[in-house]
């Protein structure tokens, strides 16, 4: 499987901002048969989760960035969790979320505020879940992504969701005391970019750095 990965990995590099990268990721997905086979794939470490988050000593040590780089604590696609994020005014408390914002702007003093998307736990004793999860590995939404049962999840937990209709506000300084729980694998972050639309240049000059890891 470990083979099939890499394939799946090789072929992305060439389809990084196009409709064809998810056209790829839904051929891989179909290829895996039954839905706990995908699970299982798609739940490996470094697919689409990496947990612990990259950090900047990382990247430094692999020499991705040079040291006159702005150094990050940061990067678009990180699972967070933080009482401090607003939804149309209203504030959202234990709750999980992914990083929306540019890499780029989430340097502190860069920007006064940035943008999240809800995280959505899937659990156990919901009676849709079997279906929900079929449907999500498909890969097939536009407003949904799926994303594994994170290490810090709570036991009745088996996977999530990302609601990627509707952005949540948060000020810059506080999503810097936010805790991190994980970056998007290449995989998790080709997808979230194409499924967010995402075409900011820098921001993609940026976000090489994760592809490499």
């Amino acid at each position: 499987m470990r083979e099939k990965l890499i394939e799946l990995e090789e072929k992305l590099k060439h389809h990084s901002h196009d409709q064809t990268a998810i056209e790829i990721v839904q051929d891989f997905a179909k290829s895996l048969g039954k839905t706990r086979n995908k699970q299982v794939v798609f739940g490996s470490d470094g697919v689409l989760l990496r947990e612990p988050p990259i950090t900047y000593q990382e990247v430094i040590e692999k020499g991705l960035v040079s040291h006159d780089e702005d150094p990050f604590s940061l990067l678009q696609g990180d699972i967070v969790s933080t009482d401090a994020a607003y939804f149309f005014g209203e504030r959202l408390l234990g709750m999980k979320f992914i990083i929306a914002s540019s890499t780029c702007d989430l340097v502190e003093n860069r920007r006064e505020n940035a943008v999240l998307f809800r995280i959505q736990p899937i659990t156990d004793n919901d009676k849709t879940a079997a279906s929900t999860i079929s449907e999500l590995l498909r890969f097939k939404s536009t407003k949904l992504m799926y994303l594994p049962r994170l290490k810090s999840d709570s036991t009745d937990i088996i996977a999530n969701l990302v609601l990627l209709d509707g952005v949540v506000q948060i000020r810059l300084d506080d999503l810097h005391l936010a805790t991190r729980h994980a970056s998007l694998g290449l995989t998790g972050w080709r997808l979230h970019w194409r499924l967010t639309k995402n075409s900011d240049g820098k921001n993609r000059r940026c976000a090489k750095l994760k592809l490499e890891l």
